[in-house]
Formats: structure tokens, sequence, C-alpha cells
């Protein structure tokens, strides 16, 4: 049936089955049948690859040569990013934008990005960049100037760099509807008239305040994404504006916030990460879908805190938690329950708070320790999650112990016993991430497979055996043999290990990025 499908190549009525022999004959041949379709084919094809792909053909052959600058000349996204900047020095990565942005003649301009660094010596060359951009009725502008940060936490650049000042004319575009800016600072006052059509802003390391946070809230009224990253000006976040289309908030390490008041009945997603703010208000969340909490409480423990403080940090994460019961996606840092852990009461709050709506939760642990492991079953006695289908439990890979002793129950007040007052009669899937087999891992696994009636699926991810002796590959099977005599409530789960590379995408957690950075930053 299939030889008599016809499809029209360059013209040419042909079978399916005469392509496959002509494409046998060629391969045959070693001929480069592409190379020879006329010069107008081949411009087209490049039309429609990245422009990074496109420029590497240039190598492929005489006939390629320069074929690229048609793609260029006619670009709508020109992305200046690391896989250019990397292989370029400083000088050479300006004067090969310079050349680019001299052949580009498209009148319209979808995107433009580039990553680099801001030499005090190419100030004017990005500023240059940035107004050739807006000049195009570029919509989407992406300028990320943090190439050579040394502590990307803190915002610090090696050799003493200093942060880029925007351009004025920045302010005068008014097509935009993404900006995105890393290691750029605003000038005062600003002059926010021309940015109504702004939907998505992403602002990191830099220098905006409350006043200028406040005006971006209340002149981009369609703002429907807001990333903040590193603005260590920001003492206070206020998400009050009447009628704010807002849906996303992602709010990251900005260490001197204090005051975090969210008022955004649109919200639908939010992110927080850092030590949590002494007062935090959510007047209205009720779109809010799904969220996570990740906060350092040892970063307040190495600044010595006083112990009331603390205290008040507990009763803030256990009041944020009881805010979030609607949503259905959740995901919490060890952090994030250790604070729990230290929780002593006295709150208005009933106990345990009941997430009816959660589908999904996903826990980024540090390691399991004893401390981690009484942190989890404690969690589990204040928290019920009687809906839940999904469990991910996700383990930094940096700082995983090689073996726990079983933790003592006396030394831990009895929390231990938590395990058995835990009933998951909706789980479905459980994953854990850099599962190592230690004795307090195996303690967690046998308490939910014994009770998670319905599970379908445990999958236990494990780091790759360093050993070139064959000693690695004999404690893998070891470790699944032990797994697989644990007793489970469900006779049907299947139980699954894999090395890590090797794991199932679809069984991933749906905030799988937010494991990827923090385990990439060692937040964890």
């Amino acid at each position: 049936m299939v030889d008599f499908v016809e499809i029209s190549v360059l013209g040419r009525e042909v079978s399916h089955s005469q392509i496959r022999q002509e494409e046998k004959e060629t391969m045959g041949r070693g001929e480069d049948r592409i190379s020879c379709l006329p010069e107008s084919v081949l411009q087209s094809i490049l039309t429609m690859m990245p422009l990074k792909s496109a420029i590497r053909t240039d190598v492929l052959s005489k006939k390629w040569r320069n074929l690229w600058k048609y793609s260029l000349s006619t670009a709508t996204e020109l992305d200046f990013g690391q896989d250019l900047v990397n292989n370029l020095s400083a000088i050479e990565f300006v004067e090969t934008v310079n050349r680019y942005l001299s052949l580009h003649v498209c009148k319209k301009l979808e995107r433009f990005h580039v990553f680099f660094s801001p030499f005090d010596l190419f100030a004017s060359d990005i500023q240059r960049w940035i107004s050739y951009a807006i000049g195009k009725g570029v919509r989407y502008l992406d300028i990320d100037l943090s190439q050579g940060f040394k502590y990307k936490k803190f915002g610090e650049f090696t050799h003493g760099r200093s942060p880029f000042e925007l351009p004025s004319s920045l302010f005068d575009c008014d097509s935009l509807i993404d900006l995105s800016l890393c290691c750029c600072n605003f000038n005062t006052p600003l002059n926010l008239s021309h940015f109504g059509g702004l939907q998505s802003l992403s602002l990191s390391h830099s220098n905006i305040s409350e006043e200028m946070l406040q005006s971006f809230l209340t002149v981009c009224s369609l703002l429907e994404s807001l990333s903040l990253r590193s603005c260590q000006q920001l003492g206070a976040i206020s998400i009050m504006v009447p009628n704010l289309k807002l849906k996303r908030l992602i709010i990251r390490d900005c260490r001197s916030v204090d005051l975090l008041v969210i008022n955004a009945p649109k919200l639908q997603s939010f992110h927080y990460f850092g030590r949590l703010c002494i007062q935090t208000q959510f007047l209205n969340i009720s779109s809010l879908k799904d969220a996570s909490i990740c906060s350092n409480i040892r970063y307040w423990r190495n600044m010595s805190l006083l112990s009331d403080i603390l205290y008040v940090l507990n009763r803030r994460n256990v009041s944020i938690l009881s805010d979030l019961l609607h949503v259905q996606i959740l995901t919490l840092c060890s952090g994030a329950l250790m604070h729990l852990n230290e929780f002593e009461g006295n709150l208005d709050i009933d106990l345990p708070l009941k997430y009816q709506n959660l589908r999904e939760l996903q826990l980024l642990m540090n390691s399991m320790t004893n401390e981690d492991l009484t942190c989890f079953y404690k969690f589990f006695y204040l928290c019920s999650f009687p809906f839940v289908e999904k469990l991910c439990i996700q383990y930094s890979c940096k700082q995983l112990p090689k073996h726990i002793d079983y933790p003592n129950e006396e030394k831990y007040g009895g929390w231990m016993s938590l395990k058995c007052n835990t009933t998951f009669d909706r789980l479905k899937v459980i994953k854990i991430t850099n599962f190592k087999g230690s004795s307090n891992e195996m303690s967690l696994v046998s308490s939910l497979l014994q009770k998670a009636a319905v599970l379908e699926t445990l999958v236990l991810v494990i780091r790759p055996a360093k050993e070139s002796n064959g000693e690695g590959i004999l404690d893998w099977r070891i470790l699944k043999g032990e797994v697989l005599l644990l007793q489970k409530a469900s006779p049907t789960a299947q139980i699954i290990l894999h090395e890590f590379g090797e794991d199932d995408d679809g069984l991933n957690s749906t905030h799988l990025e937010i494991y990827n950075y923090y385990n990439n930053e060692n937040f964890l």
C-alpha cells in the first residue's frame, strides 16, 4: 500500500519505493544530494534553522559557504548565547555581533538574546545592541550579562567588573511583551509609560527597589509572569495592585526581603526560594494551583540569630503551609521540613493541615539522616494528603552519606512511630532520586510500600557505580534484591531501579527544574 502513495519532491512525482531505491544508490556512492539542491532551496532550509546552526553549515562545502548570511539577513530571531561567547574572546565576540548586525536587514525582530560580560570597555557596544533591537520593534528581549560571575548567588564579579547601566532608549520601546535582564541596573527616575504591553518580566541581580517594582506592577497592567532573583535592594515585595493579571510569580534568593505580601487572585503558580520572610501575608491566592517553598534554615543558624527569631520563622512556615491547602502540586525542601520539626505549637491552626486538592508532592532532601527522617515523619503527622497520587523524593547528589544507622526512637522523641499513622489511599507513583540504600532510606521505602494500597510504580534512581572492578555492579544487584523483598500493600506494584541517566522521563516530577536548580546551586 505504501508504494502507491505519491509525494512531491521539487515538483517531481515519485513513490516511496522509488525514493528508498534512490537513497540506497546514493548512500553507496557517498553522494551529497542536499548540496546539489538549488541555492534558493538551500537558503529556504537555512531560514527554518536556528541561526547558530545555520552558521555552522559554512564549513560543509564551497556550495554552503556564506549561504548562512542570507539566513542571518532575514532572521527574526538573533541569539548570541553561550555557544558563541564560550568559543571567542571578549573582543572577538563584540566584533562578531557587530558584524552580524551589519548584515541583518530584516525590518522586524521578534527575539534578541545576548549572553556576555559587562566589561566597561564594551558598555557602549551593549547599549548599541539594545538600541538596535528596540529599533527593530523587538518583542522578546533577553540581556544576560552574568558571564564571569564568581558567586552567582551573591552577584559578585571576577576582576571587579561593575554592573551594566541600562540605556534610556530601552524605555522608549513600546513593542516589548517579554523582558529578561540579568546584571543590569536601572537609572532613576523610571519612565515606564511605553511598557503597557509587557506580559513577562524577569530580573536577576538587579538594583530594582520597592518603588521601582511598584511602578512596573502599576504600569504593566497586562503582566502575567514576574521573576525576581538575587535582587538585594528589595526589602519588601508587595503584590497589591488592583486588577493585576499576574499568573506566575518566582522569588529566588532575595536575601534582604523581610516582608512579602501577595494579593493576586489570578495567580496560578508561585515559587519561593531563600530564607523565609519575617512577615508573610497571602491575602488572596484563590487560583493558585502549584507552589514550591524552599527555605534554608541553616543560613539563619550560621548567622547566630536569636532563638525567638527562629521561633517566629517556624510559626511563619506553618502559617504559609496553611495558606496553600488548595494547591494541586507542591514542592518543599529540607529547610522547610526542618522549620516544621522545630515547631512547638501555639498556633491557631487546626492540625493536621489537610491538602484536599493535592495530587503531586515533591520533597527535596539534603540526605536521610536521623534528623531528616524525623522531619519527614513529623511532616506527615502535621499534614494530610488524602488524594495525593505522585510522591517524588529527591536527594542532593552532593551531600549523600554513605551509611546511616537506623534512628534511635528514644533520642527522637517517638516521632519514628508516626510512619504507622500515615496512609496513602490514592498514591500511585513513588519516585526517589539518588537512592543509595542506607538503613534509613530502606526504612522509609518500607513504610511507604506498606501504606500505599493502590501503588502502581516505585522508581528508585541510583547513582552510577564509580568502581571499575565490577564491585559496584554487585552492590546494585544486592540493593535490588533487598528492595524486592520488602513487604508491600499493593500486590501489583512494580518496583523499578534505574541508574542515573537511564530514568523514564514520563515519571518525572512536574517541578523537576526546581530540584535541578538547587542541586546545581548546592542550596539543599
